[in-house]
């Protein structure tokens, strides 16, 4: 069987640093073959002569100079007659989805090929002629769909305000892998009847091991997980678990938010993934769990947050959480974000052995002491960081360069717009 990934095998995988004489090794033994309906059709059909439909690139994947690109296009279809289909699915990708929810302890799941949004949008449209209530911050999604659908929707500052509404809305975990007490909010629901909705993009591993916070799955009505932040799955591979009482509907709500061509890539990548972690997932993550408190203990000065998720690594840097990127990226780790105090690492089993080589980084980078400044009174001024405008996302003034009086002013009448700033305040060297 060849791999769906360029980076993973489904018989075996290993990870070695010989510095820390770390492995992990994932063998799916003879004999218990893992059950993937929609990943062992296209493995099955990769293998024919003729393609006379979609995708144009017929399964071929060694184009001039494609440096790999089309490594996995042998997988990538459209709907066929072996192949089901996403916005009314009946076949394989069905089954993958019954098995997904047999694995997370769900009543119902439906598979996303286009990111959590499309998820979260059928969750709302569910729900749409209701009052839902948000309790703390949402994805920016959340407040688009809210334009889009016309939604009645009210920020919340407790619990004890859902009486009169019949949804309400929460994150968590958020970026930072804090979670909210979701099980107090869920029976506060109950008691008021509203419909819980739970964005728990961040969380899709949360099932698969006893050591990470428990899901919201089977607590809530919706839980939304985007599996390609946290497990091997292509981006935009994400999942919608819903209440039985809820599923017709939200089959019917998908059909309107997704579009009409979903990654089969991505759709086989969600089954092959939840195929591996449901088999292989504790051991994964014990391994895991036991290799970051390691690093932790090597390196005790570099601080990070105390937050509910050991897989969300973030280093705390008060000033200089910009400079750290800057120089984890000149050694080859790239992060998932970075602001003016904080770095976040999304950890998983199939990068852990560079982990030590951050904490290194971290433990090497040399404190800053920010100057901050107002907006007002920079000109002249020295930038700690790069300053600019998104969109584009160029940086106007680039970390070392003295604030111009012509870039102040352009800086100065776009200030909802700005990036590189502190709490709204320039910092200066």
């Amino acid at each position: 069987m060849l791999p769906l990934f360029l980076f993973i095998c489904p018989i075996s995988h290993c990870l070695l640093n010989s510095n820390v004489k770390f492995v992990i090794i994932v063998i799916l033994q003879k004999g218990t073959k893992v059950v993937t309906p929609l990943f062992d059709a296209l493995v099955k059909y990769k293998g024919l002569k003729a393609r006379f439909h979609m995708p144009s690139h017929g399964g071929k994947k060694n184009f001039p100079a494609d440096e790999g690109l089309f490594a996995s296009a042998p997988f990538d279809v459209t709907e066929l007659s072996f192949s089901d289909n996403l916005s009314c699915s009946s076949g394989v990708i069905l089954e993958a989805e019954n098995l997904a929810a047999k694995a997370y302890g769900a009543d119902r799941t439906l598979f996303f090929a286009a990111g959590a949004t499309d998820a979260l949008r059928t969750a709302l449209l569910c729900v749409k002629k209701e009052r839902i209530a948000f309790l703390g911050d949402m994805h920016k999604s959340f407040h688009a769909a809210q334009r889009l659908f016309s939604l009645d929707v009210t920020d919340i500052s407790s619990i004890d305000q859902i009486k009169g509404f019949g949804a309400v809305c929460v994150t968590s975990p958020d970026y930072y892998g804090r979670v909210k007490d979701v099980k107090a909010i869920a029976e506060r629901c109950r008691e008021a009847g509203a419909a819980l909705i739970v964005d728990e993009a961040h969380g899709a591993h949360f099932a698969f091991s006893p050591l990470l916070p428990e899901s919201a799955v089977g607590v809530a009505d919706f839980v939304i997980h985007g599996a390609h932040k946290t497990l091997p799955v292509y981006t935009g591979g994400a999942m919608l678990h819903v209440k039985e009482k809820f599923y017709q509907k939200a089959r019917e709500m998908r059909r309107e938010a997704i579009g009409t061509s979903p990654s089969y890539l991505v759709m086989a990548s969600l089954d092959y993934a939840r195929g591996l972690f449901e088999k292989e997932g504790k051991t994964l993550y014990a391994a895991l769990k036991e290799k970051i408190d390691e690093v932790k203990r090597k390196y005790p000065a570099v601080e990070t947050l105390a937050n509910d998720d050991f897989t969300r690594v973030v280093f705390l840097k008060k000033g200089g959480g910009y400079a750290l990127n800057v120089a984890l990226e000149k050694t080859g780790v790239f992060v998932e974000a970075a602001d003016a105090d904080r770095v976040v690492l999304i950890v998983t089993p199939f990068n852990v052995e560079w982990l030590e080589t951050a904490f290194r980084i971290a433990a090497e980078c040399k404190e800053v002491n920010p100057k901050f400044a107002d907006i007002s009174d920079i000109i002249g001024k020295v930038s700690a960081y790069d300053v600019g405008i998104y969109p584009p996302g160029v940086p106007l003034v680039k970390a070392g360069e003295i604030f111009s009086k012509e870039k102040t002013a352009l800086l100065q009448a776009n200030l909802d717009r700005l990036f590189g700033t502190v709490d709204g305040k320039i910092v200066t060297k």
